[in-house]
C-alpha cells in the first residue's frame, strides 16, 4: 500500500538505524506526483510505522521541500517515544493522583513502575489497586487518583428527631364519583395528651482517620446536647428520658433543641381557602366562619366574627363574639325546616353569642345570647339566658328553647304572635334520646304489625309463600319482638329516670306575648294575652305565674 501511495513522488520511509527515528528520503524524479498531508500519514500507518510520535511539523516540511528541491535529501518525521509517569501528592497527604502520557511505539507504564513512584514519596495507606490496574491497561491517565487516605470521622452531637407527623399538603379530597370536595383539606396537625412528640439521640465516639503516609489523624467526640429550656405543653416520658410527650393537647411547632405545643391554634378565618378544620385542642379565629364549613375541636372555640351556616362543634365552651346566622328556621315547635341549611353550634361547655338567628345550638352547660334569639333551636344542659338583666335587648322570636333548669329572658314571643315554645325542668338530652326511643318503638311497631298480616295470610293459605321465604320472615319476626321487648324497657327506665326539676322556671322582665307556650316537665301553658314581667313556676294545679 506504501508503493501505491507513494508510487511516482519520490518519497520512501524507513527507520534510522538504531530503529529510533522514522526518516523519510526524496529522490526527484521526472513528471512528480504531488502528495498531501493526509496521504503521507496514510502511508506512515500502511508501512506499519503508525504507533510512532509524527511531527505535523516536520510533514509540513517535508511536502513543502519535495515541491521545490532540484537535489535528493533524508528528513526525519518521527521517533519512538516511551510512556511518561507523574505523580502528585496532595498538601494534605490525603491523595495521590497520576498523569500517564501514553508510549508512541515505545514501552509502556507498568504496574510495578507506579507502585515504586508512590513508595518513593512514602505512600503506605489508601492504595487502589484496582484504580492503578485499569489506567496502566488503559496506558494513558489524567490526574486519576491512585490512593486516598482515611479522613477522621467526628462524633455526632445529639440529634433530635421530630415524631409529629408532617401537615400534608391541602388539597380538595375526591369523593368515590371523583368530584372534589373543597371543603376538606385535610386535617391541622394535633396532638393528644401522650402522643410521642421529639427523640433525643445519645452522642457518638469519633473515628480517627489515617492519611497516605500511614499517620493517624485526631478526630472529636459529640457533644451531649440536652433539651432546651421553657418549653411549654411538653414533659419527659417517664420510663425514657429522652422523649418528649405531649402534656397538653393542641399545635405542636418543633424549635430548636425541643419542641412546644400551644394549645390554641389561631387563624383568621375558615372558608375554602382553609377547609374544614379539626384539631385536638382549642381554636382561635379572628374572622368569621363561612357557610358550609365544619369545626370541630376537642376543647375550646372562639370565633371574633360571624358564624353562618356553618356547623361549629367542641368539646369544651363555645365562644362567638359576633353572631350565628343560618338560612333554614323553625316553624312548628321542635321541627325543623331544612335543619342542613341551618347555623349549628355544639358544645361540651356552654354557648355564648351576640345573636342567634335560623340556628340550632346545644350545649351541656349554659348558653347566653346577648341580643336576640329568632326562629332558633335552643337546647342547654343549665339555663338559657337571652339578653341582660336591666337591659333592652334579649328577645327570644320563634323556635324553640329546652333547659333544664330556667330560661331568662327581657322578651318572650312577638306582637305577631309568632309560635315561641320554653321547655325548662327536663334535662334536655334525656328529652332527646327518649324521643329517638319512642321513634324507633313505633318503627319497631309497623313492622311488626306487617308481619304479623303476612303471616296470618300464609296460615289462612296455605303454600302462597315459598317455603325458605316463609322461614325468614318467622324469623325477622322473632327478631322483632325482641328488639320491640328492648325499646320498650329502655322507655320505661328513660322515663323513671327524667325527673321533673320543681325549682325550674322561666323568667320575663318585660313581656310575654301572645302565642308563647310555657312547657315545664309534662304541664303546658299557652299564653292566650300579653303578660307583663311574668314567671312561670311548677304550681300544684300546673304552670303558674
Amino acid at each position: 500500500m506504501e508503493t501505491d501511495i507513494l508510487d511516482g513522488t519520490g518519497l520512501k520511509l524507513q527507520l534510522s538505524p538504531d530503529q529510533k527515528y522514522l526518516q523519510a528520503q526524496y529522490i526527484p524524479v521526472t513528471q512528480r506526483r504531488a502528495l498531501d498531508a493526509g496521504q503521507l500519514r496514510e502511508a506512515i500507518a500502511a508501512s506499519g510505522y503508525g504507533e510512532l510520535f509524527i511531527s505535523q511539523a516536520a510533514l509540513e516540511q517535508l511536502l513543502q521541500r519535495c515541491a521545490v528541491s532540484p537535489v535528493g535529501f533524508t528528513l526525519q518525521i518521527g521517533e519512538r517515544r516511551d510512556a511518561t509517569l507523574a505523580l502528585q501528592l496532595s498538601d494534605d497527604m490525603m491523595s495521590a493522583a497520576i498523569t500517564i502520557q501514553p508510549a508512541c511505539g515505545g514501552r509502556r507504564i507498568t504496574v510495578e513502575e507506579v507502585e515504586q513512584a508512590l513508595s518513593r514519596e512514602g505512600v503506605v495507606c489508601g492504595i487502589l489497586y484496582d484504580e492503578i490496574k485499569a489506567a496502566v491497561e488503559a496506558g494513558e491517565a489524567s490526574k486519576l487518583v491512585i490512593a486516598q487516605g482515611t479522613p477522621p470521622i467526628p462524633g455526632e452531637d445529639s440529634q433530635f428527631i421530630s415524631l409529629v407527623p408532617e401537615m400534608a399538603t391541602q388539597m380538595p379530597q375526591l369523593s368515590d364519583d371523583d368530584t372534589a370536595d373543597y371543603r376538606n383539606l385535610g386535617d391541622i396537625v394535633s396532638v393528644s395528651l401522650g402522643d410521642p412528640l421529639l427523640r433525643r439521640t445519645h452522642p457518638t465516639t469519633g473515628v480517627p482517620g489515617v492519611n497516605l503516609l500511614g499517620v493517624e489523624l485526631p478526630t472529636t467526640d459529640g457533644v451531649d446536647l440536652p433539651f432546651a429550656d421553657n418549653l411549654t405543653g411538653i414533659a419527659c416520658d417517664l420510663k425514657d428520658p429522652d422523649l418528649l410527650v405531649a402534656a397538653i393537647s393542641g399545635y405542636p411547632v418543633i424549635v430548636p433543641r425541643g419542641v412546644n405545643v400551644d394549645p390554641v391554634f389561631k387563624l383568621k378565618r375558615v372558608d375554602l381557602s382553609t377547609g374544614n378544620l379539626r384539631f385536638k385542642g382549642s381554636l382561635e379565629i379572628s374572622g368569621d366562619v363561612s357557610e358550609g364549613m365544619e369545626v370541630t375541636a376537642t376543647e375550646d372555640i372562639t370565633v371574633g366574627g360571624v358564624v353562618e351556616a356553618a356547623r361549629v362543634k367542641a368539646g369544651g365552651n363555645i365562644v362567638i363574639q359576633g353572631g350565628v346566622i343560618g338560612h333554614g328556621h323553625a316553624t312548628q315547635p321542635g321541627k325543623m325546616v331544612s335543619r342542613q341549611e341551618m347555623a349549628q353550634l355544639e358544645a361540651g361547655g356552654t354557648v355564648t353569642v351576640q345573636f342567634a338567628e335560623n340556628a340550632a345550638i346545644s350545649a351541656c352547660g349554659d348558653i347566653v345570647i346577648r341580643q336576640l334569639a329568632m326562629q332558633s333551636d335552643l337546647t342547654s344542659g343549665g339555663s338559657i339566658l337571652v339578653g341582660e338583666k336591666g337591659g333592652r335587648k334579649g328577645h327570644i322570636i320563634g323556635g324553640i328553647c329546652r333547659a333544664a333548669s330556667l330560661v331568662h329572658a327581657v322578651v318572650i314571643g312577638s306582637h305577631a304572635g309568632v309560635p315561641t315554645v320554653i321547655e325548662v325542668g327536663v334535662d334536655p338530652a334525656l328529652n332527646r334520646k327518649l324521643e329517638m326511643v319512642q321513634e324507633n318503638l313505633a318503627e319497631k311497631q309497623r313492622q311488626l304489625d306487617e308481619l304479623t298480616k303476612t303471616l296470618a295470610y300464609v296460615k289462612e293459605n296455605p303454600g302462597s309463600m315459598d317455603a325458605g321465604l316463609l322461614n325468614l320472615k318467622q324469623r325477622i319476626y322473632t327478631k322483632c319482638q325482641g328488639e320491640l321487648a328492648e325499646l320498650t324497657g329502655e322507655k320505661k327506665r328513660l322515663q323513671k329516670r327524667m325527673e321533673i326539676n320543681a325549682q325550674a322556671r322561666v323568667e320575663v322582665e318585660r313581656d310575654a306575648f301572645l302565642g308563647a307556650q310555657i312547657r315545664i316537665g309534662s304541664s303546658t301553658l299557652l299564653v292566650e294575652e300579653d303578660l307583663t314581667s311574668p314567671t312561670f313556676t311548677l304550681g300544684e294545679q300546673g304552670i303558674a305565674y
